[in-house]
């Protein structure tokens, strides 16, 4: 028989906290333990970015004009993706960085904003688990998620 326990994941720092918790015992399913995995990484993807510094707001609003128009597809992306020459998209992206050593992270936030938003997925998500599984109940995340507040 298989020993109960939990997928468990806490963080608190200054004013943020985060807990993901989930039972599991020997009727736990690998997707429901994916499920909750994928929950916390991408957790923890969007507040590292929030915490290493960059302006996400002058990168989403980059990724924005760049894809204007474009819809899901290899070319589209390809099209946005060398919209901008090298030596200004690094300019561009410059100006969202403390300091020049977190254009690597800019640079990095752009590319999964831009690719998140024409619709190709970076990350593992709820959404994409339901499609493959559905007949695992996979909870909907708490939170704002970059909507516009009431």
């Amino acid at each position: 028989m298989a020993e109960e326990g939990e997928v468990a994941f806490t963080a608190r720092y200054k004013g943020w906290m985060v807990i993901k918790k989930m039972s599991v015992d020997e009727k736990t399913t690998p997707q429901e333990v994916s499920a909750i995995l994928a929950s916390v990484e991408a957790t923890m993807s969007r507040k590292s970015y929030e915490f290493s510094g960059i302006n996400l707001s002058q990168i989403d609003s980059l990724a924005d004009q760049l894809i204007k128009g474009k819809r899901k597809s290899y070319v589209a992306l390809s099209e946005a993706l060398s919209a901008l020459k090298p030596g200004e998209l690094k300019g561009e992206l410059l100006k969202s960085c403390p300091t020049e050593k977190h254009l690597a992270i800019a640079e990095n936030y752009l590319l999964k904003t831009m690719l998140d938003k024409m619709g190709f997925k970076t990350n593992l998500d709820g959404e994409t688990l339901q499609q493959a599984y559905p007949e695992v109940k996979i909870s909907k995340p708490r939170g704002n998620f970059g909507k516009k507040k009431n």
